[in-house]
């Protein structure tokens, strides 16, 4: 349990959520996909380390959304915050009727899922425009309520249609930031997730942080198709092992 772990778990639970940082610090994203799977199996308690990755997830948006906040323009905040806003809730509602061991089956197959994408490297396009863009925060949305990966869909969307990099970060921060907010307040507002988790995980912000700060470095050492190679593998085995718990083998 987050608020009472044993040494094992602190051990454990650090080294996933430094891991996961660095993949975020590295990559920009990717935190929850890291995140999720693994303190899925190591906690045995998927509903909470959904809402622990949402609230670490904010935390480290909101000094990510700094950065980037001149990128953002009415263009693109207007389709994101109407996708997310309408996404967002109907995930977290999902969260509360879908018992622990389907949970858990969907964490590992969406890690998987993109696992496969990251492989196959499909060459798409899709047309540009705000419809694709509020389409791909929604489902999103639905999918970081109910699992708190959901930035995959509109990492796609924007990668296929060919927006820029600063706008693409831009697009995905504040998609993030605003579908972590929104699922902390309506799980705590319906009773889907429980006042003590706000902080039941807090703990494991510091190893987060660090590994954030490092796996910026990182990213002036290491190449990126090496490292994209790295994060492609965590993510196939957190998977992998999520199913394979799941199936009890």
């Amino acid at each position: 349990m987050f608020f009472d772990p044993t040494p094992f778990l602190i051990i454990t639970g650090s080294v996933i959520a430094s891991t996961s940082g660095f993949v975020k610090g590295f990559s920009g994203f990717g935190f929850a996909m890291v995140f999720t799977p693994l303190c899925s199996i190591v906690f045995d308690r998927p509903r909470e380390v959904v809402f622990v990755a949402l609230v670490l997830g904010a935390i480290m948006s909101i000094g990510v959304i700094t950065e980037v906040r001149h990128e953002i323009t009415k263009e693109t905040a207007i389709p994101v915050a109407i996708g997310t806003a309408a996404g967002t809730p109907i995930g977290i509602m999902l969260l509360g009727l879908i018992d622990v061991p389907a949970l858990k089956l969907i964490i590992a197959s969406i890690a998987i899922v993109v696992t496969l994408l990251r492989l196959a490297n499909p060459k798409l396009k899709i047309v540009a425009g705000v419809k694709p863009l509020a389409i791909g925060t929604f489902l999103g949305g639905i999918l970081n309520g109910c699992t708190s990966i959901g930035g995959p869909i509109p990492a796609l969307i924007v990668a296929w249609q060919n927006r820029g990099i600063g706008e693409s970060r831009s697009i995905l921060v504040a998609f993030n930031l605003l579908s972590y907010l929104l699922a902390i307040a309506v799980a705590l507002g319906t009773g889907v997730a429980q006042l003590p988790w706000l902080l039941s995980g807090i703990w494991l912000f510091p190893p987060a942080a660090i590994g954030t700060f490092v796996g910026t470095h990182a990213v002036r050492h290491i190449s990126k198709e090496t490292f994209g190679n790295f994060i492609t593998a965590v993510v196939g085995l957190a998977g992998v092992a999520g199913i394979l718990s799941v199936l009890k083998i």
